[in-house]
């Protein structure tokens, strides 16, 4: 099955209900790819992982009030990646909880 590597990026305000819905949101994306820094996950994904995120990510986020960026790359994307001080993004098995 082919993956591609989508980089997801989330901003949610300072307040008590933002703060749960933020846990909730990086606890999700935890199941899906890795925390690399603060409110930014690196995830390979098969289409149909894809899909299932975006549906979690569109349930759980307030658009009026929070951010989430995914962008898409291809492999020759990733292969052009550089890093400082971090291991460059490499696909590893999905578990999706």
């Amino acid at each position: 099955m082919s993956t591609l590597f989508y980089l997801i990026i989330y901003d949610l305000p300072d307040s008590k209900a933002a703060n749960k819905r933020r846990t909730k949101l990086h606890k999700m994306l935890s199941g899906y790819g890795t925390w690399t820094q603060y409110s930014v996950f690196e995830c390979f994904l098969t289409a149909m992982q894809f899909a299932k995120l975006k549906v979690q990510v569109e349930n759980l986020i307030k658009p009026a009030e929070d951010s989430v960026r995914i962008y898409v790359l291809d492999a020759g994307a990733v292969r052009k990646t550089i890093t400082y001080g971090s291991e460059q993004p490499r696909q590893e098995e999905t578990i999706i909880v």
